[in-house]
């Protein structure tokens, strides 16, 4: 007696795979829709590190004052460490005799002048480049101020870079300018004593001041000399006629006789 034949069922797997033609219809099917609101969560977002600055505080780490441009300079690689970096300027300059305005200025170089100058006692010609207010100019390191950006200098420097398209900082450039910096005043200085005995610069010679000026400061007032002290005048002697200084000698002159 024959056995029965069992009939050959298909696999599982086989029986729950679609065609790869009807898989290629669907993902251009869902590649042609548009973008729901559920997927903006899935969309790349730009990293933390690549975001430009909005707050003072995220800029104060890229701020150099004229001190730690005195540490810099007597150190190699100054234009390096210095590159990219933000100062408070004095834009009208020391010598100019006018009311200090400070702006905010990123450093774009670093230029050489025809004459040297002292800054903090060091002699040196190196001038900063800085762009402040849709301009390049450059400045001496004594017209850089040791004080702090105000919230007011800070607002007038982001709506500027926002109405001329400039794009601020980023987060990843302050944490490599941030080691970098460190590095830069890690390195060796130099001695004020050798940087004096080998400086072959033609100096400038000293503009006479006040005090202050003498030293690097502006007066926030105009100077006016104080009004001359009036000195009192003592009474010229009364003069004596001349008729009675003859007849005072006459008398003299008939006694002696």
């Amino acid at each position: 007696m024959k056995s029965a034949v069992k009939p050959i069922h298909p696999r599982r797997d086989e029986k729950s795979r679609r065609p790869m033609s009807e898989i290629a219809r669907e993902l251009r099917r869902l590649k042609a829709l548009p973008l729901r609101v559920d997927d903006e969560d899935e969309r790349p977002k730009v990293a933390a590190v690549d975001r430009p600055v909005k707050r003072l505080d995220q800029l104060e780490p890229l701020r150099l004052t004229r001190h730690r441009l005195t540490q810099l300079l007597v150190r190699p690689a100054f234009e390096q460490a210095v590159l990219s970096c933000f100062v408070r300027v004095n834009t009208n300059g020391l010598s100019s005799g006018e009311r200090p305005e400070h702006r905010i200025a990123q450093i774009v170089g670093v230029v050489e002048l025809a004459l040297g100058y002292l800054v903090d006692e060091i002699p040196t010609n190196l001038a900063l480049r800085l762009r402040y207010n849709g301009e390049l100019a450059a400045h001496e390191l004594n017209d850089i101020s040791n004080v702090a950006f105000t919230l007011p200098e800070f607002q007038l420097w982001y709506d500027w870079c926002v109405n001329q398209a400039i794009q601020p900082p980023t987060i990843s450039l302050i944490a490599r300018k941030k080691i970098e910096l460190y590095n830069a005043l890690q390195s060796e200085a130099k001695a004020l004593a050798l940087i004096k005995q080998t400086c072959t610069l033609t100096m400038r010679p000293p503009q006479r001041g006040g005090i202050l000026e003498r030293h690097g400061a502006t007066y926030p007032w105009r100077l006016q000399r104080p009004p001359e002290a009036t000195l009192a005048v003592a009474p010229a002697p009364a003069s004596i006629p001349q008729e009675q200084l003859q007849l005072e000698s006459e008398l003299d002159e008939s006694e002696a006789a």
